[in-house]
């Protein structure tokens, strides 16, 4: 018999499902539950329009796509099995990552006063001209394209970590890899609504446009049809592949990454100087994508390790669980 089907046998009321279901709650199912339930609150406080209204619904849906499997898989209702592995992870983050695309809709909904000026100071007074504009000085086509290339590159970094890790890895690298994901991005695009700025390209004048070609094209394209345009602090260009290229380092002794991590090192270095470069941040955004990248990297070691062994009594599910192997 299959054993990865809903169990619908009525031995539990709605009550002992919910309390079930929050006895098994980890530390990720609560950043998640508290980021939507504080996105659609914050809405709460923007003024009356089509944004916001777009936005409350949008961040409804996703809460309630996450709470739903929640109680599904931690309460239980779902046997252990494929069905319950799946629903967990895709329920879990499929929404956090979808959250960014609200944030079109939502940063203008919020009708917030941009804080490039603040920012902009912050850069003079920490080395006395802000790197975009020191930068301009190497506006050349390959240099353009050089670095145009690598801020391209982390689209297609982001997948190529993340799905692979979420779909097949399993145990104490997966763990701290899908939680400091998660923190990155759930403390990132909070700190959007509080700190909205266009970035040096909006706020700043320039001799002239970068002179890029075909990659620095696909840049510009990507950016105007799915960039939230106010997101600049922190630069999460920054914190990705700095957590990256920290937990590579940490796990370079496993066959995985004993080669590949100065590759998401070099990456890593050229996507922080390229986001300066291109003109999307001030190097203060910089600063805060590499603190918040170090900070999710630290908790998530702490918070796999504490919670590493939970779920081998039986008294509760274990935090990540595995699909059955294939026989």
């Amino acid at each position: 018999m299959p054993t990865d089907l809903p169990d619908l046998r009525p031995t539990r009321t709605l009550g002992e499902l919910l309390t079930r279901a929050r006895m098994n709650l980890a530390f990720q199912d609560h950043v998640a539950l508290a980021f939507h339930f504080f996105m659609l609150a914050r809405l709460r406080f923007a003024p009356p329009s089509a944004d916001a209204t777009l936005a409350a619904q949008a961040s409804a849906a996703l809460l309630a796509t996450t709470a739903t499997a929640l109680v599904l898989t931690r309460g239980e209702l779902l046997r252990p099995g494929h069905a319950r592995v799946w629903v967990y992870r895709l329920g879990l983050f499929v929404p956090i990552v979808a959250s960014y695309f609200q944030m079109r809709v939502l940063l203008p909904a919020l009708d917030p006063s941009l804080v490039d000026g603040l920012l902009h100071r912050l850069d003079e007074r920490l080395v006395g001209v802000t790197p975009a504009v020191w930068f301009e000085r190497f506006n050349e086509p390959w240099v353009v394209e050089w670095f145009a290339f690598f801020y391209f590159s982390y689209f297609l970094l982001m997948p190529l970590v993340i799905v692979p890790a979420l779909a097949c890895d399993r145990g104490r690298r997966m763990a701290e890899l899908m939680i400091g994901a998660l923190l990155v991005a759930s403390i990132g695009h909070v700190l959007y609504t509080f700190v909205p700025g266009v970035g040096p390209v909006g706020a700043t004048d320039f001799e002239g446009p970068l002179r890029g070609g075909f990659f620095w094209a696909q840049v510009e394209r990507v950016v105007a049809r799915a960039g939230a345009q106010m997101d600049i602090f922190p630069s999460l260009h920054t914190a990705y592949p700095t957590l990256f290229a920290l937990h590579a380092r940490r796990w370079r002794h496993t066959p995985l990454f004993r080669r590949a991590w100065p590759v998401f090192a070099f990456f890593a270095a050229n996507i922080i100087v390229a986001t300066m470069f291109l003109r999307w941040h001030w190097l203060v955004d910089v600063i805060a994508g590499l603190a918040l990248a170090t900070f999710a990297h630290g908790l998530a070691r702490y918070v796999a390790a504490r919670e590493a062994t939970r779920g081998r009594d039986g008294a509760l599910l274990p935090v990540w669980e595995a699909p059955p192997r294939r026989r």
